[in-house]
């Protein structure tokens, strides 16, 4: 428990869920059948894609747009004056990485599909027949890499799942073909030859993926953090870049590489501003036409960060001015959020990306292109098929496509933020069942109650009377090297850690986890006494369903036995109600770390 709550929760993404949904029952979709025949929705503004048309009527049966006009003649069963209101394409989130309910949580929001860059290649399969089905409203498509390329001890293989990597050029086309064969719609390679963290494809290998990708139609994208790791796969012939590099201002050679090449971007701008420290997700989450649809695991994801230090190379300041020059250049944007990475959620986040887009000059009609038909022109969306289906085209609102779309109470013209002010969703032409948060909230498991607060009787052993245990914790779980052994020590507990590089944020320590989770709603704050090595270490928390970096608190430490009180409230993104486990480690300064725990207990 300890080990996999901890190696869970301290990363980005938590694809060690997304793998697991292989052994997951089969989601059960109930088509609906009530709302048969003709709908006609009557005196909309409606964005086609290319203008905003007035007094517009759309006539829809089936799942497809019949017909658009002014006043149309229609024998529509249905109909619905959508008078001052204005009808945009259903939103496209064009970086995601799906886990659980992800599909339904970003339909709450308009997001009708989602594109996935790492996920269970046995999910794929399954998804195709739900994205072809025309007769549900209960998810948002899926069209998915599946498994990423990359180098064993590379990005991505740190979540403790199998991985099949490459190592050299002469393997590429067997793994373009094995990707094919599990389903995937195209291809995603992690190329970071400069990061610190992490090792990485070579070129000669990332090249002979791209290479044998294109081979068989596929286009590939690429997972970069630096802008000549950008220049090298632009040379190589990529195809686009899943972020934004954020580490230094665009070159104008790399401009021009870009343009040429014709490639597209998308930035996940509001994931950089998450690891610059720029604190968004607070307003979203704060925005009433957001947080009354908010479910709780949304609103922790929304509040985690990945740690309480920017993350150098990931400057929001220039990830805004690098996607304005792009955009300046005629390169295709389009819009990510990268959920569920902390200070992202699925659906409500690709609203909040809109709006630093228009920040990074977009206009609004092409911050909802760059969430709509970009995203299906980029990926070839409209080509890929099941071999008996017929597609229909997604992503503009014109006659013969799926009629996924969004009614707005107000007009996006007037401000970016109207996309959240949503008066109804429409998937497949059939209304979505819009879940309130207070509809989550009634029936919602919360842990079982506190038997007692004082979580550290060290003279009784590790264990203490609310069974929790005390053990080591270490980023080797997480492919780093770090390392942390712990012992009883006159009644207290001593931890010996060594902090190294190898990993993003690198800690040892000490933790406490149960086999299940606890309610805490009635404390206010953790309270430890602590002497050691002199320096700044963290008390993390772990909850329920949260998902990226565990909310997290630096302390000081010295010599002397001093008491630290930690509100709980200033761990961001905390579920009291569903507490699994408590760390206290050194990190992420490297170093040699003795220190001592004693008197662990929550405060009322």
């Amino acid at each position: 428990m300890l080990k996999n709550t901890f190696y869970i929760s301290v990363f980005g993404t938590i694809l060690v869920s997304i793998l697991l949904l292989s052994i997951l029952p089969t989601p059960t979709l109930l088509s609906k059948t009530a709302e048969s025949g003709v709908l006609l929705i009557e005196n909309a503004t409606v964005f086609n894609g290319e203008i905003f048309l007035e007094n517009t009527d759309l006539e829809i049966s089936n799942g497809i747009i019949n017909n658009m006009g002014k006043n149309l003649d229609s024998i529509a069963t249905r109909r619905i004056d959508a008078s001052g209101k204005t009808i945009i394409p259903g939103l496209i989130d064009a970086h995601t990485h799906t886990l659980g309910n992800a599909l339904s949580l970003a339909l709450n929001f308009g997001v009708t599909t989602q594109l996935d860059m790492f996920t269970a290649p046995s999910l794929l399969s399954r998804e195709l027949s739900i994205r072809n089905n025309v007769a549900q409203a209960e998810q948002a498509d899926l069209f998915s890499a599946g498994m990423l390329a990359t180098i064993d001890g590379g990005h991505g293989t740190q979540f403790g799942v199998p991985i099949d990597t490459l190592s050299s050029p002469n393997q590429a086309e067997l793994w373009v073909e094995q990707r094919i064969r599990e389903g995937s719609d195209y291809i995603k390679l992690v190329y970071m030859p400069y990061s610190d963290y992490f090792k990485s494809l070579d070129r000669p290998t990332s090249a002979a993926v791209i290479q044998a990708a294109h081979k068989k139609g596929l286009i590939v994208v690429a997972h970069i953090s630096s802008q000549r790791a950008a220049k090298e796969l632009l040379e190589d012939g990529i195809d686009g870049f899943v972020h934004i590099f954020a580490d230094q201002e665009i070159s104008q050679e790399v401009l021009d590489l870009a343009k040429s090449n014709n490639i597209f971007v998308i930035p996940t701008l509001s994931v950089i501003a998450s690891a610059d420290q720029v604190r968004l997700a607070d307003a979203l989450a704060n925005d009433l036409a957001i947080s009354d649809y908010l479910q709780p695991e949304q609103g922790q994801q929304l509040a985690s960060g990945f740690s309480e230090h920017k993350i150098p190379g990931f400057e929001l300041s220039i990830a805004i001015h690098n996607t304005k020059r792009l955009h300046q250049a005629g390169i295709a944007i389009l819009a990510g959020s990268d959920a569920p990475n902390p200070g992202t959620t699925y659906g409500a986040s690709i609203h909040q990306e809109l709006e630093l887009l228009t920040q990074a000059g977009l206009s609004v009609s092409e911050a909802i292109n760059a969430a709509s038909i970009n995203a299906v022109n980029a990926f070839r969306l409209n080509s890929i098929k099941a071999s008996d289906e017929i597609t229909r085209p997604r992503g503009r609102l014109v006659n013969g496509a799926k009629a996924d779309f969004i009614i707005l109470s107000s007009s996006p013209l007037q401000g970016i933020k109207a996309t959240r002010a949503i008066d109804s969703i429409y998937k497949n032409g059939l209304r979505v069942e819009r879940t309130r948060t207070n509809q989550v909230a009634q029936g919602r498991r919360t842990g079982q109650p506190l038997n007692n607060p004082n979580l550290s009787e060290f003279s009784n052993g590790l264990i203490t009377d609310s069974q929790l245990t005390w053990s080591q914790t270490d980023d080797s779980m997480a492919n780093g090297s770090s390392i942390a052994s712990i012992m009883i020590d006159n009644d207290v507990l001593k931890i010996s850690a060594t902090v190294r590089q190898g990993f993003m944020f690198p800690w040892a320590g000490a933790a406490l986890f149960g086999e299940g989770t606890i309610d805490i709603s009635d404390y206010t704050s953790l309270s430890f006494r602590v002497r050691g090595t002199t320096g700044q270490y963290q008390a993390m928390t772990f909850s329920g369903t949260q998902g990226g970096s565990p909310p997290s608190q630096s302390f000081s430490v010295n010599n002397e036995w001093q008491t630290v009180n930690l509100a709980l409230s200033n761990f961001r993104g905390l579920d009291k109600t569903l507490l699994s486990g408590v760390a206290i480690v050194a990190g992420p300064r490297q170093g040699e770390f003795k220190y001592y725990l004693d008197d662990v207990k929550l405060l009322k």
